[in-house]
């Protein structure tokens, strides 16, 4: 049996003592402190918050900045609230995929502002897609310097680059292949996250412009809605295989399609198989590895190769409201580290320290569609990869083709050597659109059955008058 402890009186009474003389704090704690971030999202869009002056106000809204679209401050006092940083979160990793873009607001001062943002492209007039608005009140107390007790942006710094020259080759301080005949017009991808279809196109029109001397519009469209991976609008990856050997089902072959033949919609349409398939490459391969940025030099080196070479970047606020000059921002802890967006590399610029970037937002983005963009930002280069695609010969001729005998509908069989109602019979025919083969039993004996089963019609001729037996086989 168990033993039951007992506590002499005098113990109990002195703990109770003890209890007594507790501050009382320890017998009821104080409530947790006020958290020191105040986050919406779109479903507070039109709603009121009261914001103190040591909290940060985040708001959280779906955005997909490989597009070009962002949300951007449209209306803000910015003597009571402004913009103090601001990320972006991916939804899966894919080039062009929609993730969460975080703007972050602190109080300047007590009062009421009206908060006003507006998914657009900076570069565009337009109206925007969609807006967000709310209405913060800001109150005391207010920290002499809030921006500053702001933590920092989540994620890594820009990967490193080895920036050194290439012994493999002397290459040129300058190159552009759009001075060499070999840049495309640029294209427009709209508000779909189809950057990577544009990336992987972009090398393959360019080698077909340099090594045939032909500019072709191949058609991204085909790669959003025939992959069979999962990409399309909500991002994707480098589809080269599907210009090497890659088939989906219902097509023909693997190679280019025309955009003439699959017109780009900028939406996730379906395939609807088949369509005619052009250019093929003979291979492709990444200038370092899938998940890093080159050595400088070693991206130089594979677009002076192999023309033009794909690769991704960071793109960010500044990245879509870029106009002009030398790109220096250098936005890779928007990303947390990582990218977001697929482009084209054409060349570069060592004077000047950049490359020659070609995008895919129209010709009215950037330097009319490309961007001076320097080494080394925003993990310019990432998974940097170019294409092989041997020049096409001469088209050959080909042989004519080889004349299938028709065989005639009607057999006239006569067994009459002159062959008088035979002729008669064969004109009648031949003025009705019907063709015919002629048969005399006197010289040539009875047909056999097999003869007369290859003929629709037989039409025996007997005796010196008109009458016929019609025999169908």
């Amino acid at each position: 049996m168990k033993k039951r402890t007992v506590f002499p009186i005098s113990i109990v009474a002195l703990i109770l003592i003890l209890l007594s003389g507790m501050p009382s704090y320890a017998a009821h704690p104080a409530e947790p402190p006020q958290p020191n971030e105040v986050r919406v999202g779109l479903l507070e869009s039109g709603s009121a918050v009261t914001l103190t002056g040591n909290q940060v106000l985040v708001v959280g809204l779906e955005s997909n900045p490989s597009t070009g679209y962002g949300w951007q401050v449209e209306a803000l006092d910015q003597r009571i609230l402004r913009l103090a940083g601001q990320t972006w979160i991916s939804s899966s990793g894919l080039l062009g995929a929609p993730g969460t873009q975080e703007m972050r607001f602190v109080g300047v001062s007590e009062g009421e502002v009206t908060l006003v943002l507006a998914y657009r492209r900076p570069w565009e007039k337009a109206e925007p897609l969609r807006t967000f608005t709310l209405q913060v009140k800001v109150v005391a107390p207010i920290p002499t310097d809030s921006v500053s007790a702001l933590p920092r942006a989540a994620g890594l710094a820009s990967m490193a680059q080895d920036n050194s020259e290439s012994s493999l080759s002397a290459l040129p301080t300058s190159f552009n292949w759009c001075n060499q005949n070999g840049c495309t017009p640029i294209r427009d991808q709209g508000n779909c996250g189809s950057c990577w279809a544009f990336g992987t196109v972009g090398p393959l029109e360019s080698n077909i412009l340099i090594k045939d001397g032909l500019s072709k519009d191949l058609a991204e469209q085909y790669l959003v809605s025939c992959n069979t991976d999962g990409w399309g609008c909500n991002g994707g990856w480098w589809a080269h295989d599907y210009h090497l050997s890659k088939i989906p089902p219902g097509e023909p072959a693997a190679g280019a399609v025309y955009e003439a033949d699959f017109p780009y919609q900028a939406s996730d349409v379906p395939c609807n198989p088949p369509h005619p398939h052009h250019e093929k490459i003979t291979s492709w391969a990444y200038v370092g590895n899938d998940s890093s940025v080159p050595p400088t030099a070693d991206i130089k080196q594979a677009i002076y190769t192999y023309g033009p070479v794909a690769a991704a970047v960071c793109a960010g606020p500044s990245f879509q409201a870029y106009s002009g000059g030398i790109f220096q921002t250098n936005e890779s802890s928007y990303c947390s580290g990582g990218v977001n967006h697929a482009i084209v590399l054409v060349g570069w610029d060592d004077t000047g320290g950049y490359w020659i970037l070609r995008n895919s937002w129209g010709t009215s983005w950037g330097e009319s569609g490309y961007m001076r963009i320097k080494y080394g930002i925003s993990n310019v280069g990432y998974a940097a990869n170019y294409v092989v695609y041997n020049a096409a010969g001469p088209t050959p001729t080909p042989a004519p083709p080889t004349a299938t005998p028709v065989p005639a509908q009607v057999l006239l069989v006569d067994d009459d050597a002159g062959k008088s109602y035979q002729t008669y019979y064969a004109n009648a025919l031949a003025a009705n659109g019907y063709t015919y083969d002629t048969w005399t039993v006197a010289t040539q004996g009875s047909p056999s059955l097999s003869t007369l089963q290859k003929y629709q019609i037989v039409v025996w001729l007997t005796g010196d008058d008109y009458s016929t037996t019609l025999t169908s086989t």
